[in-house]
């Protein structure tokens, strides 16, 4: 059973290599990573998880400096120089930049990005397809070291989906029930037409969701069913973006771990041993693997650096609310800048102020936006069944 189980945890170089330059283009690419100075306000409420980091600068300028960083060490993990110690600098300023926007109340889910530069950052990435590689000129034969953290990398893309569907089938009547209410709510925020579908083809989908998530994680863990597990998920992928408009790109694009890269490029297998010691890295990934399923059974969906990924297993609202502001005569927060700007966090920070629209809600989002002249607030609320809207102004304040 050990003998068996090593050989499943044993991998090539080239594969963890390839993990590590997706991972990297990834996090470069993202425009949450190049957003999240800008987010850097102070607030008064920290994620579970994260609260320690009070007593550090929450300001942009400390922002712009953990993006720099970030930057500069996931360039150099991307290349594979020194590729040991950048990867590992990489990832700590990453769950540090993006830690930075996060609030208790408002959770945006890049948790996975961290999570995967981390398992870069426990093996020996850049063995192949680097400049150290290129240096060291060395071949060194497929170890537990290079196989271990792409294993740990299918059982966190398992994880990311194994809970959402677990908490969705403890809540079948009410996730089932609500589908219809959550299309409508999303294609609203993202400025969508309505689509029209019938309860029978929505419950098809709500009941397929929910075997998707739960069987997809198992499969991955077998050569046998991986590609059309990883098949299934990009159908999955494409389903929620056509329905429902979210493409959680970061994610789907990552899933290049999972291919079997060795056996495709028909590289020689190297046979030359080089020592490798795997105990911290092992430390490291089960303690990922383990804040993985910590939060997810204890539905922890505001958490940071650790979370279960959106369930969706609570009813979305039949009424869409938000605030639109105007300073000086010019509008500075609508539904259509909303729509255009890094939505899913400016919607997030309006609705909760507009579902609760007190003084210290309104004074939150003046900090947020960085406001301090006077501001005429308008509360809108639109029935997603009719489309009927309501306006509603609410008293002039300032900062």
């Amino acid at each position: 059973m050990l003998d068996r189980l090593r050989r499943w945890a044993t991998g090539p170089p080239i594969e963890l290599a390839i993990f590590r330059i997706t991972v990297s283009v990834v996090v470069l690419a993202s425009r949450d990573v190049w957003d999240a100075a800008k987010w850097s306000a102070p607030s008064a409420a920290l994620p579970l998880g994260w609260g320690w980091t009070s007593v550090f600068p929450r300001t942009e300028p400390s922002g712009l400096v953990a993006l720099g960083l970030t930057v500069t060490f996931t360039a150099l993990t991307l290349i594979g120089v020194k590729t040991r110690v950048v990867s590992v600098a990489a990832a700590l300023s990453l769950a540090w930049l993006l830690g930075l926007p996060q609030r208790a109340e408002l959770v945006i889910h890049t948790h996975h990005l961290v999570w995967f530069l981390a398992f870069v950052a426990c093996g020996p990435s850049g063995d192949a397809l680097s400049v150290d590689a290129w240096r060291n000129r060395r071949s060194p034969a497929p170890s537990l070291a290079h196989g271990l953290p792409v294993r740990a990398a299918w059982l966190g893309i398992g994880l990311v989906f194994f809970f959402p569907g677990v908490w969705k089938l403890v809540n079948v009547t009410t996730w089932l029930d609500g589908l219809s209410a959550l299309v409508e709510w999303k294609r609203f925020q993202l400025g969508l037409p309505r689509l029209e579908l019938s309860s029978g083809w929505l419950t098809l989908g709500g009941v397929a969701t929910i075997g998707f998530e739960l069987a997809v994680g198992p499969a991955l863990l077998f050569r046998r069913t991986r590609l059309l597990a990883v098949l299934a998920a990009l159908a999955f992928h494409l389903g929620v973006w056509l329905v429902l408009g979210i493409r959680f790109s970061s994610l789907w694009t990552c899933y290049l771990v999972l291919l079997p890269w060795s056996r495709w490029l028909s590289l020689p297998e190297n046979v030359e041993p080089v020592e490798r010691q795997v105990p911290a890295s092992v430390i490291v990934l089960l303690f990922i693997l383990g804040g993985q399923l910590v939060a997810g059974v204890a539905k922890l969906e505001n958490g940071w650096p650790f979370a279960c990924y959106p369930t969706f297993s609570t009813p979305a609202p039949r009424e869409a609310r938000w605030l639109e502001l105007e300073v000086d005569g010019r509008a500075v927060l609508t539904a259509e800048s909303m729509r255009g700007g890094p939505n899913q966090r400016w919607w997030g920070l309006s609705e909760r102020a507009a579902w609760d629209p007190s003084p210290a809600r309104l004074d939150q989002l003046l900090s947020e936006l960085g406001l301090h002249a006077p501001v005429k607030w308008t509360l809108v609320r639109v029935d997603l069944a009719n489309g009927a809207e309501r306006r509603e102004a609410l008293p002039t304040t300032a900062r």
